[in-house]
């Protein structure tokens, strides 16, 4: 759900980069999985049992992450895949992995997310994902939130900086987040020239 503006001037840098990246992403993403052993950050509420958690039945759910995404060539186009770091509601320091399909200059569709991080979502005890899961947010124990995000718009502001936001739905979970359902929205902000950037998600999950 953290997504780019691939055409453009920016092109061309985009197209060498992605040969670049997706020739090593497996080293690549190393250092990203030891950043749930790291202390930093803040944690946003403790993260309570899975029983204690459904009893709930719905809540609030936000996140916050800093981003970097990477093009990545496929049959259908350009994939626009990529990592991050940040926290979220009961899960506390956490790790997103997310893809998309840029559709046109300013717009972008998700992807299935296993097509690019299989390795590394099979590493965190998350295997057999659906195609329609676009987006995975994790903490280092394997409870995780499943997001399919819809039509992603991004409005170019400068040379340095794209603001976008996308409806989200939440398409299931893993460990304490199995069986979650619900509805949201991403906004954010990232850099063309080097795909750095943060987001933030707002959503309304439930439990069945």
């Amino acid at each position: 759900m953290r997504q780019i503006h691939l055409l453009g001037k920016n092109c061309l840098f985009l197209a060498i980069l992605s040969i670049l990246t997706y020739s090593c992403i497996s080293d690549s993403e190393a250092p990203i999985l030891t950043e749930l052993n790291s202390e930093k950050g803040l944690v946003t509420e403790t993260q309570p049992d899975g029983e204690n958690l459904r009893k709930k039945g719905e809540f609030r759910y936000q996140e916050k992450f800093s981003n970097q995404i990477f093009p990545v060539p496929s049959s259908e186009g350009i994939m626009l895949a990529g990592t991050g770091v940040g926290n979220a509601t009961f899960l506390g320091k956490s790790l997103s992995f997310i893809n998309q399909l840029a559709t046109s200059p300013t717009t972008t569709v998700g992807a299935p997310v296993s097509l690019v991080f299989a390795a590394e979502l099979e590493e965190l005890g998350l295997v057999n994902l659906g195609e329609e899961v676009h987006s995975v947010t994790v903490d280092k124990k394997g409870n995780a939130i499943f997001f399919s995000s819809l039509i992603n718009t991004a409005n170019p502001i400068s040379d340095i900086r794209t603001e976008f936001e996308a409806e989200i739905l939440i398409v299931g979970g893993a460990g304490s987040f199995e069986g979650v359902s619900g509805q949201g929205k991403v906004i954010g902000f990232y850099n063309p020239a080097t795909g750095i950037g943060e987001s933030s998600v707002l959503a309304d999950l439930q439990f069945k």
